[in-house]
């Protein structure tokens, strides 16, 4: 599981905030005022400080925001009335989510789990917050979300939404804050214990909002800091657990550089790994930590921020293997990760969505994407062949490593991204294998509409959304089963240039 996808996105991630669907953006929406738009919905927990240096241009660009992405933010959320919130209970087919483990899912803003062990159904009450980022414990015993204020309703002002970290027993009971944590971002849970990483604090000095330290939270309710006294960017885990690659913001002269290091979970001194190239990036932004591979970051140059309009429309993609090694050059994918987040094997496979060469379209999910997957042997990277005028998103290894499976699309070229035509693109989707030893391909069949599949760590099942709904594929020559909808409000996806965060809407945990 990629730490990033509790919030994006991000993957978090992944967690592309809350623009809506609405229309093509045009050229009344200039780069800028889209960029701050963009990182105040998708980022403003750990990007705050772009809100404090432009807070003239959000106020001037709000209403152009309202007209490029759409209506108010209240379908959403779940319908209030008389200052209550009414349930609204999603469609959920329990009998076929028995002995299939544990389902956390969003619908029309409210968290809901399902329990295949006991089939059972229970909505976790989170005081009026809006939920998002679910996430289970290795070992399936707890879950993790963030859990925000609602957005300001009127354009005219920007109110930035105040998180927080929720935990609760897997089943969904004893859910509450964890108060004692001054949440700013989410990093996500010790792929081998139960130790979840958040970023801390805010800095009031330059670059103002980031986190300023990185704290360990045991379900039990023990606190560790484990960094602190730093501006941070982003963290990832290491695959075994045993420490957390943490990218932060040195101050330099006239500036600040970025730095990445790894802190070891025992809490010995940390291991510098790399500086920022300043001639062509100041920023870090680590994507994993995989075998082969060491760490694989993004970057983003001078006078950008990561999400913004100065690296949404693609950032290289590095993997440094080692303290003091020379990074190697992937390719070039989306920051946002809107196309997926990059995968990984045990042996040593990577994939990830690039940006096709020539294609300057950048932010635009719908056009010039190609799953790659990377040789651990060659180190050389290449495109999983498809069709013309199509492509290839969401790539995921299957838990043995022996096949990629992604989401294969028609290219759209037309603008626009209404509900209508959005859902439409994404109800085209189909699912692929991908077997690296021959380099054949394969339709799974019965995956009409799949976007970000994931499989159970036995291989046996396939879970995905499709149509605003999650199905479940326990048996490759039955048609899947549709357990729970809808994830969103109906006919109200909220979207970025046909990004939509479904990712960050559920989770699944598997014996």
């Amino acid at each position: 599981m990629n730490p990033l996808h509790m919030l994006r996105d991000d993957s978090r991630s992944p967690d592309l905030g809350d623009n809506r669907v609405g229309h093509a953006p045009s050229d009344m929406l200039s780069d800028e005022a889209e960029a701050l738009i963009k990182e105040a919905h998708a980022r403003n927990r750990h990007r705050r400080f772009i809100i404090a240096v432009m807070t003239l241009i959000l106020l001037t660009g709000a209403f152009i925001g309202f007209v490029v992405f759409g209506s108010s933010n209240r379908r959403l959320s779940p319908t209030i009335r008389n200052g209550q919130r009414e349930p609204v209970k999603p469609v959920v087919n329990v009998a076929a989510a028995a002995n299939h483990g544990q389902f956390a899912f969003i619908s029309r803003g409210a968290l809901w789990v399902l329990d295949g062990s006991t089939s059972s159904l229970r909505e976790i009450p989170t005081k009026g917050l809006v939920p998002t980022s679910p996430s289970f414990s290795p070992d399936g015993k707890w879950l993790a979300f963030v859990a925000s204020k609602e957005q300001a309703e009127c354009c005219s002002s920007y109110e930035v939404l105040s998180s927080e970290l929720w935990m609760a027993r897997s089943n969904g009971t004893n859910a509450h804050p964890v108060a004692a944590v001054a949440f700013n971002t989410a990093v996500g849970w010790d792929p081998r214990a139960d130790l979840f990483a958040v970023s801390v604090g805010e800095a009031t000095s330059v670059p103002f909002g980031l986190p300023t330290g990185l704290d360990l939270v045991s379900p039990s309710g023990s606190i560790r800091a484990l960094v602190a006294g730093t501006h941070i960017w982003d963290a990832v885990w290491a695959p075994d657990g045993t420490a957390v690659a943490v990218s932060t913001a040195v101050p330099s002269i006239g500036s600040y550089i970025g730095v990445l290091d790894t802190y070891p979970v025992s809490g010995a001194p940390p291991t510098h790994w790399l500086n920022a190239d300043t001639e062509q990036a100041y920023i870090i932004v680590p994507a994993g930590w995989w075998p082969v591979w060491g760490i694989v970051y993004t970057t983003v140059g001078n006078g950008a921020v990561p999400g913004g309009s100065g690296s949404a429309d693609g950032s290289p993609l590095f993997a440094v293997v080692g303290p003091g090694t020379t990074p190697s050059l992937l390719g070039v994918t989306l920051e946002t990760q809107g196309a997926g987040a990059p995968s990984a094997t045990s042996t040593g496979w990577l994939s990830f969505a690039a940006d096709e060469p020539y294609h300057e379209v950048g932010r635009v999910v719908t056009q010039g994407k190609q799953v790659v997957a990377c040789s651990p042997i060659t180190k050389m990277c290449s495109a999983v062949p498809h069709p013309p005028d199509t492509v290839t998103e969401d790539p995921t290894w299957s838990p043995n490593g022996l096949m990629l499976d992604y989401v294969e699309a028609p290219q759209r070229d037309a603008p626009g991204y209404t509900q209508s035509a959005l859902s439409g693109w994404y109800n085209s989707h189909q699912l692929y294998a991908y077997s690296p030893r021959d380099g054949s391909v394969r339709a799974i069949t019965h995956t009409s509409g799949a976007t970000v599949p994931q499989w159970s760590s036995n291989g046996k099942s396939l879970l995905y959304v499709s149509n605003d709904g999650l199905w479940l594929d326990t048996n490759p020559t039955k048609q899947p089963i549709e357990i729970a909808k809808p994830l969103f409000a109906p006919d109200e996806w909220p979207s970025y240039y046909g990004q939509v965060p479904f990712s960050a809407q559920f989770a699944w945990w598997t014996r």
